[in-house]
């Protein structure tokens, strides 16, 4: 037994309104600023313009024209003239601004309640989302997932962490401890969680040994908050990666299964960061020179390109199926699909199957021996078993895909070796120094300007409008905003691909190198964001969550480090080495052993640049489709 660490819990002064108030103000300032970008200024400013240019400005043009043309002042019936053409010009003006504005006026109120809807739900579909993903599971599998949800809260309360341990490890005095541990780290008594970590790692770890293998994610969420660390609102939270893939792909199949609810909550994640300003760096390579060399390099650069998407695309069909066998309760062991590697992924999905055969077989028998009851049974696992087998055969297709891109790029790799060993001089080493030619780091971001988001918002506004999605009157209870706000499976995969559709025109998501710059950077922590916030405090407070996420080049420069060496055999000479170290915060170390690397026998033709193997996947098993056709038979 653990001996609990007694505390006094101690009631929190209420907190003024100012915070809130000044959320408020910064809030509605942001989204005016949005939606000036795609309507017209304020009338009024449009008349002060116009009467400013028709009146002083016209008569003193006139006059000084008239003086130069005649070399002398106007007469009175000049005067007259002029002043007469500037009122009436003037009039005119200002009758057809009003009559704009009469008939336009409902269009800039229009525009700024889309953005203040789309700002207000998104936060509210994020929750709903996370909901449904643990709706989804049953047993251990949703304790888990939720105790992760709230460990991720960078402002989790002690009584929070404590839950949150319970939930995970079943143990309360191991809960009670961690619990306590937090109270320890808020008030910075690091001396002290020292003590409570030495005195009882013995006692803790083996809890954690024994669950990471089925929540790795949430497992080491908890160990952090077990050696006294919070998630740090400036790194953010790692992406569920190759998201934006599966929705693509679920769009261009039309099937929504090839998209998780995972994927939902990312895609909310990503809108409402780009909404509140996130800037996501890029970093790419370009070679311009001799023409020969950089055709090579083109093809070699857009031949791992197309084996980035293909490894991903395998792993986000075997993600969609494990989690559609998941949703569907049929696998013996129904865990989160994150942090999975593909192997497990595959043996969870066969096994799931293979287990839903033997259902289908043994409800066969049972209505052959006289039990109709069971032909709705029989009906409804018939339906999951065929879309399973559906998932499989892409999760199949999609593995042989790899091998074939896989191929293509040797071939590239070869063939820009060749010519890089045939034309190798000064220009095919990385420059830093002014010039425009040769091999180089390209930086861009990934970003959306005002009058973008302001388009961005109107399509997801119209498309909420039309749905009826988050259309709630205020003087609702809590409870019942919650009921409402609960959207379904498909309406939630629908947001996502909506969100989609708004943002492709502006950042151009279904680019590889946009996809891998999203996958490698962190999203923004917005646990802080609550259901009765307003919209401009929503506006306010994700605005400034974006704010606090540090930008982080470091993983990246060293990717681009180690495909100089390995893959377009450029030697990283000492100046290259200090610029990556001095302008992205790549670590010397890393670019010391990829400068020692043996690249002749490190890299040859036979060798795969996977990190890891692809599985197996073979075909669907005959048992499957046996299992279908005994079911079909039973049901005609």
């Amino acid at each position: 037994m653990l001996s609990p660490i007694p505390f006094r819990r101690r009631s929190h002064p209420t907190a003024s309104d100012t915070p809130q108030v000044r959320l408020e103000r910064e809030g509605r300032k942001e989204i005016r600023r949005i939606t000036a970008a795609v309507e017209k200024v304020p009338w009024t400013i449009s008349l002060l313009q116009i009467l400013w240019t028709a009146g002083p400005v016209t008569l003193l043009g006139a006059w000084g024209g008239y003086l130069l043309g005649y070399g002398k002042a106007p007469t009175l019936e000049n005067y007259i003239f002029f002043i007469s053409f500037t009122v009436i010009t003037g009039a005119a003006g200002i009758i057809a601004n009003l009559l704009h504005q009469l008939t336009g006026g409902g269009r800039l109120e229009r525009t700024s309640k889309r953005i203040e809807r789309v700002i207000k739900t998104l936060p509210e579909l994020l929750l709903a989302t996370r909901n449904l993903i643990v709706e989804s599971l049953e047993g251990d599998a949703r304790r888990r997932e939720a105790a992760a949800m709230l460990l991720r809260k960078q402002d989790l309360s002690p009584e929070g962490v404590e839950l949150a341990a319970l939930e995970l490890l079943d143990d309360p005095d191991a809960a009670r401890l961690i619990g306590q541990i937090d109270v320890y780290r808020r008030v910075g008594l690091h001396a002290r969680i020292s003590d409570l970590v030495e005195l009882y790692r013995d006692r803790i770890e083996p809890h954690f040994n024994e669950l990471y293998e089925f929540a790795p994610q949430a497992i080491a969420l908890l160990r952090e908050r077990f050696e006294g660390h919070a998630p740090d609102p400036r790194y953010g939270v790692p992406r569920d990666e190759h998201f934006i893939e599966r929705v693509m792909a679920a769009i261009e199949n039309d099937n929504d299964l090839l998209m998780t609810l995972q994927d939902v909550e990312e895609m909310v994640i990503l809108a409402f960061e780009l909404i509140s300003g996130r800037e996501i760096p890029v970093l790419s390579f370009e070679y311009r020179g001799r023409w020969k060399l950089a055709r090579a390099f083109d093809n070699l650069e857009e031949a791992r390109a197309r084996h980035r998407i293909a490894q991903a695309t395998g792993l986000s069909r075997l993600k969609a199926l494990n989690t559609y066998l998941t949703e569907q309760s049929t696998t013996y062991v129904a865990e989160s699909v994150s942090g999975q590697r593909a192997e497990a992924l595959l043996t969870h999905s066969v096994a799931a199957i293979d287990e839903l055969s033997e259902q289908i077989h043994a409800l066969a028998h049972a209505i052959q021996a006289g039990r109709s009851d069971d032909r709705q049974a029989l009906r409804e696992k018939a339906e999951v078993l065929t879309n399973a087998i559906k998932l499989y055969k892409s999760v199949s297709s999609a593995y042989e895909a790899v091998g074939r891109s896989h191929a293509h790029r040797l071939r590239m790799t070869e063939r820009w070796e060749a010519v890089s060993a045939e034309l190798s001089d000064s220009s095919t080493r990385l420059r830093l120094g002014p010039g425009r030619r040769g091999l180089r780091i390209r930086e861009s971001k990934i970003a959306l300007n005002d009058e973008a988001k302001a388009e961005v918002c109107k399509h997801l506004g119209r498309y909420l409008e039309k749905a009826n999605i988050g259309t709630l009157r205020d003087r609702l209870r809590q409870a019942e905003r919650d009921t409402q706000l609960s959207v379904g499976v498909d309406s939630a995969k629908r947001v996502a691909v909506e969100i989609f559709l708004a943002l492709e025109p502006h950042v151009h998501l279904s680019r590889p190198a946009v996809q891998r710059a999203i996958n490698s950077s962190n999203a923004a922590d917005f646990g802080q964001l609550e259901p009765n916030l307003s919209a401009a405090a929503k506006a306010a407070m994700g605005s400034a969550m974006v704010r606090e996420i540090e930008t982080d080049l470091s993983r990246t420069a060293e990717s681009l480090a180690l495909a100089l060496v390995r893959h377009y055999r450029v030697a990283l000479e000492p100046e290259a080495m200090a610029f990556l170290q001095r302008q992205y915060g790549a670590r010397e170390a890393t670019l010391t052993m990829l400068t020692n690397l043996n690249l002749e026998r490190s890299e040859t033709p036979s060798v795969s640049y996977l990190s890891l193997a692809p599985p197996a996947v073979g075909t669907p098993h005959r048992q499957w489709y046996r299992a279908l056709v005994r079911a079909r038979r039973h049901l005609e």
